[in-house]
């Protein structure tokens, strides 16, 4: 059979899938212009590739855990024999007979069990891996947007400082500006060429984290939306709801279910096996049909200490279990209040209408020529609508990267490895 390894783009949820019993109907969703650019990094990034690996080999271990535990052996035998006195002829005697162990116990259908559990934990932690790698590549992209904003931003500023000083200059040698109105300008116009090399400096720093998130082709990273999108209404029953279903809960819980059958192996093979033997002979022109029967006998190992293990394997597994349950939980109500907090923090920000800082210039250049600012009252003005406005930035960043943690931590179905037997 040849392997077919088949990465489904399907609609990773990207998207958090649909709660029913979510309150007001809310449903957490990826801009929709970014959907296509994250599918195409999980379908294309090595991640999903060892994704696919991991769970192809263990649906292969899974089948090989389903195969029959024994297999028939056939003896076949000739020796010489002489015959009892007072004949002394001389004859071969034949010999031929089939024998293999009997499962008594289940252990195939248990192995069997086992298998397929541990396929289905190798299948949810590649969920929780492209999942994280979602959010992730989210989470880079926004870091880039705001940088790249706060450069635009920065060389706003440059401008307006050089715009200024040369003004300062010119009103200097008219003699209408005092000298140290003109070493003011000097000093802002610096500092704003400084604050500009460092976002530029910041902008690299971002998209380098990005290309090494991703592993794509950055320059094709749409731009992020203008509107947040709401912050949804869990109530504790969705909480726990979302929780139950996340990847590391589900393996978790396959975890759990597979130690209770590893229990279940252990304690079968503690029941030794028989083998079944059935022959024939011949001596002479004598024929005999062969029967036989084999019991181990566990005395030297009785297999205790295996049962033994496998219960303290198990009480470990459920432990981790509910440790997984509480700790998803957890993480669900600190983004959710997070998110929620970031986007209340831009909302209050934004009504107190901080003025552009085009239009802040503007002014302040008016009632500086008018004589009713000095150029450091103009200049103490112009900065602080300046950190205004990149305050502006900075929440939204926030917001965004609150964002992809409540991605990270509510999402449930990202894309999936398929593999696919083909004859």
């Amino acid at each position: 059979m040849k392997k077919i390894l088949a990465v489904s783009v399907l609609a990773l949820a990207v998207s958090t899938q649909s709660l029913s019993a979510q309150e007001g109907g809310d449903i957490i969703r990826l801009p929709e212009n970014l959907r296509p650019f994250l599918a195409g990094v999980i379908e294309g990034h090595p991640r999903t590739a060892s994704a696919v690996a991991v769970i192809s080999r263990a649906r292969a271990e899974a089948a090989v855990a389903s195969q029959p535990l024994y297999n028939p052996e056939i003896e076949l035998g000739a020796e010489p024999v002489v015959a009892s006195p007072p004949d002394t002829d001389l004859y071969t005697a034949y010999s031929a007979s089939i024998s293999m162990a009997v499962d008594v116990s289940g252990k195939r259908g248990l192995r069997t069990s086992i298998g397929g559990l541990q396929a289905k934990v190798a299948e949810a932690e590649a969920h929780a891996a492209q999942l994280a790698l979602a959010a992730d590549t989210f989470a880079a992209l926004a870091d880039v947007h705001a940088a790249r904003q706060r450069l635009g931003f920065a060389t706003k500023q440059a401008e307006l400082a050089e715009k200024f000083l040369e003004l300062s200059e010119r009103r200097q040698k008219a003699g209408e500006l005092p000298a140290a109105d003109l070493g003011a300008a000097q000093l802002a116009a610096a500092e704003a060429i400084s604050v500009q090399k460092d976002a530029e400096f910041a902008v690299v720093r971002s998209e380098e984290a990005l290309r090494t998130t991703c592993l794509c082709d950055i320059d094709k990273a749409p731009p992020l939306p203008r509107d947040l999108p709401a912050p949804p209404k869990l109530s504790e029953t969705v909480i726990e709801e979302i929780a139950s279903g996340r990847p590391e809960v589900l393996s978790a819980r396959q975890q759990a279910e597979s130690a209770k059958q590893s229990l279940a192996l252990a304690r079968a093979q503690r029941i030794p096996d028989p083998s079944v033997k059935v022959g024939a002979s011949k001596e002479g022109e004598e024929k005999r049909v062969l029967l036989g029967l084999s019991i181990p006998i566990p005395v030297l190992n009785t297999g205790s200490a295996e049962v033994s293990a496998a219960g303290r394997a198990l009480t470990q597994a459920e432990v981790a279990e509910r440790q997984a349950m509480l700790e998803n939980a957890a993480a669900i109500r600190a983004a959710a209040r997070s998110y929620q907090r970031a986007v209340q923090t831009l909302e209050a920000w934004q009504r107190v209408g901080v003025p552009s800082l085009e239009k802040q210039s503007e002014l302040l250049t008016k009632l500086w020529r008018a004589g009713e600012l000095s150029a450091t009252d103009f200049l103490v003005q112009l900065r602080e609508t300046a950190r205004a406005n990149a305050t502006e930035i900075d929440l939204r960043e926030a917001a965004w990267g609150a964002f992809a943690g409540l991605l990270k931590a509510v999402n449930r179905s990202p894309f999936v490895g398929v593999v696919k037997d083909e004859e």
